[in-house]
């Protein structure tokens, strides 16, 4: 196995458990292409990303796959019901096996037709019966962990990594709190939030995510939809939750009965590229990943989760693909090319007194988890 990529963690001005005190993350940490590299080893390979909602995966042999920075995996439904991942690279000569979502009765190669049944192991490969030394258990599919919240499904590349549910323990129960039908939503339509990918390092499109500071000026309407003074932003270990928990029916996003069931705006971070929300309406919500295809290119796509089908033209969709989504990835990719002048390294957090959720303790929260994991890895 390779070494693991060590990177300098030093910061020039502190960050530190205090947030009133503590300076942002250096510029360097979203430009540079040794901090990337650490990252792979110490973040991306060692913890659980959303792959999505078990809707997908409902039959045997109903399977998704995802990529994972250089790595692409796959969870599948055995014959058993059980769900397994692996890795999405055959055992003869590393061809990707599997596309996107589908379904199949056997893994087949594309290449030279090796086969594998769900569970992972060699089924069949041709001509293989004319060699007295070939092993089938030597070449069975290497797999990744996989562990559901609810209905959703998260995998790790780590074999030893400790389990999702004793990582953000009780935040299933946090969601069922605000989103009672958490665990009854049955249809699942892919997004995409901001286009194809938000031209910007993953760790500026989290940091976007985990605060509500910039909303009033950057976000008009989302600002309109909720009255942000009781806005609430909530830190915990490996998670965190803001909560607009008055909404306007009558705003400049889109229009909602006021007799809904959500009456609310609930967005909950996963560390580190799960990202969820649910926007006021009928009962809904909203699975993403937020992960990179490149120093400076996120893909940040997932689910739209509803009970039933919500139509891509339904003016909350529309609000949120078409016009919130734009906006975040626009203000994205000014950040990063900010953070490549040279005129700029570290920035400050801004907390007001009641550390109310129009402050930036979210962002602080996630520096320090890069840092921590970085310097762990180091």
């Amino acid at each position: 196995m390779a070494a693991r990529a060590k990177v300098d963690t030093h910061v020039p001005q502190p960050l530190n458990d205090n947030v009133q005190v503590s300076y942002t993350l250096p510029a360097r940490f979203y430009t540079d292409t040794s901090v990337f590299e650490a990252e792979k080893d110490a973040i991306f390979y060692r913890c659980w990303h959303y792959l999505g909602h078990e809707s997908w995966l409902r039959n045997p042999g109903d399977y998704k796959t995802l990529q994972i920075a250089d790595e692409r995996v796959f969870v599948i439904r055995g014959d058993d019901g059980e769900l397994r991942g692996f890795y999405n690279v055959c055992r003869h000569r590393a061809h990707q096996l599997l596309q996107g979502n589908g379904n199949t009765r056997r893994i087949v190669c594309p290449y030279h037709a090796w086969s594998y049944a769900h569970d992972g192991s060699l089924q069949h490969a041709r001509n293989t019966d004319k060699m007295p030394a070939f092993d089938k258990t030597q070449f069975c599919l290497v797999p990744v962990q996989v562990e559901a919240l609810g209905p959703l499904v998260f995998v790790n590349l780590d074999p030893d990594a400790p389990s999702l549910s004793s990582q953000v323990a009780g935040l299933a129960d946090d969601i069922r709190r605000y989103i009672p039908d958490f665990d009854g939503f049955k249809v699942a339509e892919e997004a995409s939030f901001g286009g194809n990918y938000i031209g910007a390092n993953w760790k500026v499109v989290v940091d976007n995510f985990v605060e509500c500071y910039h909303c009033p000026n950057a976000h008009p309407a989302f600002s309109d939809l909720f009255d942000l003074s009781p806005y609430e932003l909530v830190v915990g270990d490996l998670w965190s939750r803001q909560h607009g928990p008055i909404a306007n029916p009558d705003n400049a996003a889109y229009p909602f009965d006021s007799s809904s069931d959500v009456k609310q705006g609930v967005f909950w971070y996963i560390w580190p590229t799960t990202a969820i929300a649910s926007l006021p309406g009928d009962s809904n919500l909203q699975v993403f990943n937020m992960l990179p295809m490149g120093i400076d290119r996120t893909a940040f796509q997932g689910d739209w989760l509803s009970m039933q089908h919500e139509s891509p033209d339904s003016p909350r969709r529309r609000y949120f693909m078409d016009v919130l989504g734009p906006e975040d990835a626009a203000l994205c990719e000014s950040v990063q090319l900010g953070l490549q002048s040279r005129s700029y390294n570290q920035g400050k957090f801004i907390i007001d007194p009641d550390d109310s959720g129009s402050g930036e303790h979210g962002v602080h929260h996630f520096h320090r988890l890069v840092l921590e994991a970085l310097d762990e890895d180091g």
